[in-house]
């Protein structure tokens, strides 16, 4: 038993989980059975280290912290329906409880990509909003806009599963991109569109292989110049992308990562115009 509130336990088939539930340890001891009917949430990470780590997360925060955490994971697994990696359970729930205390100590933190998360990652900044209620709720405190930006990023790094840091890193990479697009066309991308969310979640994608170096095979080299070719200004526009990326990003984008984006750069660049 961790507390009151959280113990752990093994299923029939011996395999080692922890639950979630109000006053479900409550007089219990090693070999007691669990009522499933007190069980709120159940944890089995399949990672033994993260595991390990998530019992320690578990004994130093606040189980409202954890179910709050959980309600954001689940519905973020629904709403994106994307594969998230299971370190979101102790960076988000962490985060959450850091969160929580600097706020109630007075101690805002800005959230310098706001705006840019806003706009690039809407359906990310929504969880981080549902999040901020879920913490008015449980803890009534208010707390601002700045905290539902840091919550989409743990998501958006949960998809993609590299570092906080780098995932900040791309996302000014995406507004370097865009602001490109935007100076090149002397147009104001509709941030609601089917077509901007397409593009947006490609050049996800693509920052993550610029920042990891990671170069496409040339396979389209015909489709390359008969694209070029039909689409010149939007040819021009990934020529100045790619001269930022060899400046700024030290890599040089292949091809087809040229095609991908001059198709993609040519269809939101029609609905723009029209």
């Amino acid at each position: 038993m961790i507390n009151n509130n959280i113990v752990i336990v093994e299923d029939a088939d011996k395999n080692e989980m922890i639950l979630a539930g109000k006053g479900i340890g409550f007089q219990k001891k090693a070999g007691d059975i669990v009522e499933a009917k007190n069980i709120e949430k159940r944890f089995l990470l399949e990672d033994k280290g993260l595991y390990d780590k998530f019992k320690k997360l578990v004994k130093e925060i606040p189980v409202e912290t954890i179910r709050i955490s959980d309600d954001l994971i689940s519905k973020a697994r629904r709403e994106l329906k994307k594969a998230l990696s299971e370190n979101i359970y102790l960076s988000l729930p962490d985060h959450i409880n850091m969160a929580i205390y600097r706020f109630s100590k007075g101690q805002n933190v800005s959230n310098m990509l706001l705006w840019e998360i806003k706009r690039m990652y809407p359906r990310e900044f929504e969880i981080g909003l549902y999040g901020l209620e879920l913490i008015r709720k449980q803890y009534d405190l208010e707390l601002p806009e700045d905290e539902a930006g840091f919550i989409a990023i743990h998501f958006v790094n949960a998809q993609l599963n590299e570092g906080m840091n780098q995932v900040f890193d791309m996302t000014k990479f995406l507004k370097e991109v865009l602001r490109i697009i935007e100076y090149h066309f002397k147009i104001s991308l509709y941030e609601n569109s089917l077509n901007y969310f397409r593009f947006v979640t490609h050049l996800r994608f693509f920052a993550q292989r610029v920042f990891n170096h990671t170069v496409m095979s040339d396979k389209d080299r015909n489709l390359y110049d008969i694209v070029k070719s039909n689409y010149p200004d939007s040819y021009v526009c990934v020529e100045k992308i790619n001269t930022l990326i060899q400046t700024n990003y030290s890599h040089t984008i292949s091809v087809d990562e040229k095609l991908y984006l001059m198709l993609h750069i040519n269809r939101i660049i029609q609905r723009e115009e029209n």
